[in-house]
């Protein structure tokens, strides 16, 4: 009970961190091109990921020779590229909202591939947690709805929807075990490399700003490697659809920055949308089981002292 706890914890923490990418995502795609921000926050994302395994002697070059971290990788730079491109022609609150949209079908893949029970609980989350979202973002006035362009409205609904397939393999890699700060790092670095392909049809447009730039490092080292990181660790005992439903709280986070940074109204409509989604992430979770943790199959936390001597050098758990 006190792993899963944590890692309650580890999503809420990463929520909110991910809740200041929307806001600084919007505040940077003025000035800088959305498809150099995915490459150079995925990019910065990798060598934050990278420095951390250096310094926690957990370096392994081999997570990068599975296909599975390619293919999540690719998945990820076409989510952060659908979302860098939508969030430009919309508000960062609205992006927030669609991006989040993916809880139900988060969902549906975990029952599919992963037989996971839909309990009560957890329709009665997603209900209460999607009125919620629906709240916050319209005020319940359906003429909020034209507030932005449709087409980055379609834009980041997709990357919300690239992200619920990218989270179904996330969840399958992590079942199979290992270092899960290596494998957050590498597919970042994976991401980086896919999000690159573009930019050599477009030349490569560099921020021309010394604000762009703060936007981009800002982007890259805070709200990318770390969350991620948190994230994968505590699917070692939380379904994603619970975690789905966790992460709405990056919605409240979302709103109440644009508010302080980009004068989008908070008012009684926001505190009540933002009570929903709580109350929605409580109901799911009170009742939920944990997952036991993995003894040799699934992803268990690394430690410095499961260095283990082998003929090739070190070797870990």
């Amino acid at each position: 009970m006190g792993s899963t706890r944590r890692d309650y914890a580890l999503i809420l923490l990463a929520s909110v961190l991910w809740g200041t990418s929307f806001p600084g995502s919007k505040l940077t795609v003025g000035t800088v091109d959305p498809l150099f921000l995915t490459f150079a926050r995925m990019g910065l994302g990798a060598a934050l990921g990278v420095t951390v395994l250096v310094i926690l002697h957990r370096l392994d070059p081999k997570m990068f020779h599975e296909p599975i971290v390619w293919i999540l990788g690719a998945i990820n730079a076409i989510g952060f590229d659908l979302q860098n491109e939508g969030i430009f022609l919309t508000t960062a609150s609205r992006t927030a909202l669609l991006v989040n949209v993916n809880i139900v079908f988060i969902a549906i893949f975990m029952a599919l591939f992963f037989r996971e029970a839909i309990t009560r609980a957890k329709v009665a989350g997603i209900l209460i947690g999607g009125l919620g979202v629906l709240v916050l973002a319209t005020k319940l006035d359906p003429t909020t709805l034209s507030g932005g362009q449709f087409a980055g409205d379609v834009l980041v609904f997709l990357a919300g929807l690239t992200w619920a397939f990218y989270v179904a393999g996330t969840k399958s890699r992590v079942d199979r075990g290992g270092d899960y700060v290596a494998l957050t790092a590498a597919i970042l670095g994976t991401s980086a490399v896919f999000a690159a392909v573009p930019l050599f049809f477009v030349g490569w447009p560099l921020p021309r700003s010394g604000t762009g730039w703060l936007g981009v490092a800002y982007l890259g080292l805070v709200p990318t490697f770390a969350p991620l990181m948190l994230y994968v660790a505590s699917m070692r005992t939380i379904s994603p659809t619970i975690s789905a439903l966790l992460i709405l709280l990056e919605v409240v986070v979302a709103a109440i920055l644009s508010f302080l940074l980009l004068r989008d109204p908070l008012d009684a409509f926001t505190l009540a949308g933002g009570a929903l989604i709580l109350l929605g992430a409580y109901v799911v979770t009170r009742g939920e089981k944990s997952i036991p943790e993995p003894v040799a199959g699934g992803l268990a936390p690394v430690s410095p002292d499961t260095a283990l001597p082998g003929p090739d050098g070190l070797t870990r758990r």
